[in-house]
């Protein structure tokens, strides 16, 4: 496991692993035998969609103790009041894990009949983290929301170092002129779809899907190697400008590998 920062990366290629309430550790950790040398950083949901999930940072503990790879569990301030999250952070770092990925979390699977805590939003939890640690915090980037350049300075000056677009199918979702003066590490993230419902799907995430990148994956008789070429094709066209890559490949790790593969 690294024990460096994210931030010392020069670039990063980092994939979102999903554990399966079905299947074992050792399990997964054989499916990411086909990361090996390709990818040089592992993020991993905190209860995914609002339904209970697999602790992200024991399965990142796990997963990249014999592996020279940085685990940057999720953290969300929907479930948790600060003394649990400050229980999280410092149990994190006796593990040898120190970065972090804030995000909001989705609202709460309404069939489990629960309630959010929200006691603090993702800029209270990047202070929080900083404030009992020396951890390194990413934060997400949603390019396609007109207020995102005041959101993401806000999350900057609490003391994200580095930022994780939503998914993106098209260059111009980061054209922005602020982007480009940035002075943070900004990461692109990228959608694999392996199925037309997943088109659909993707779009009630929040996700925007060019009419020509959609008409082209509803089109397709190949819709994996269309998804795989959309991305590729994508990134060949920021790669110079962003300092990394990020896969969610929802479960199917051989095609974050087969992308990072091809880079």
């Amino acid at each position: 496991m690294y024990s460096s920062s994210l931030k010392e990366l020069r670039f990063v290629r980092s994939v979102e692993i999903v554990p399966s309430r079905n299947q074992g550790l050792e399990e997964l950790a054989h499916s990411l035998d086909s990361l090996e040398g390709k990818a040089n950083a592992l993020t991993s949901p905190e209860n995914p969609r609002g339904s209970p999930g697999i602790d992200p940072i024991i399965t990142l503990f796990f997963l990249s103790k014999d592996r020279n790879i940085i685990p940057i569990p999720h953290i969300t301030p929907r479930d948790k009041n600060k003394v649990h999250i400050i229980s999280q952070i410092n149990t994190a770092n006796k593990f040898g894990i120190n970065n972090f990925f804030v995000i909001g979390g989705d609202p709460i699977n309404p069939k489990y009949e629960s309630h959010e805590v929200r006691e603090i939003d993702p800029i209270d939890l990047i202070k929080l983290i900083k404030a009992n640690s020396g951890s390194t915090v990413g934060a997400a980037l949603n390019p396609y929301r007109n207020v995102e350049e005041e959101i993401a300075w806000a999350k900057k000056n609490a003391g994200a170092d580095f930022f994780i677009t939503q998914a993106i199918y098209s260059s111009d979702a980061l054209s922005m002129d602020w982007l480009k003066k940035r002075n943070f590490k900004l990461i692109a993230g990228f959608l694999p779809l392996i199925r037309k419902n997943q088109v659909e799907f993707s779009e009630k995430l929040g996700i925007f899907l060019p009419k020509v990148v959609k008409e082209k994956l509803l089109n397709s008789e190949d819709i994996r190697s269309t998804s795989v070429n959309i991305i590729l094709n994508v990134f060949d066209e920021v790669k110079d400008f962003v300092d990394g890559i990020h896969i969610m490949p929802l479960g199917h790790n051989d095609i974050a590998a087969d992308i990072l593969g091809s880079i």
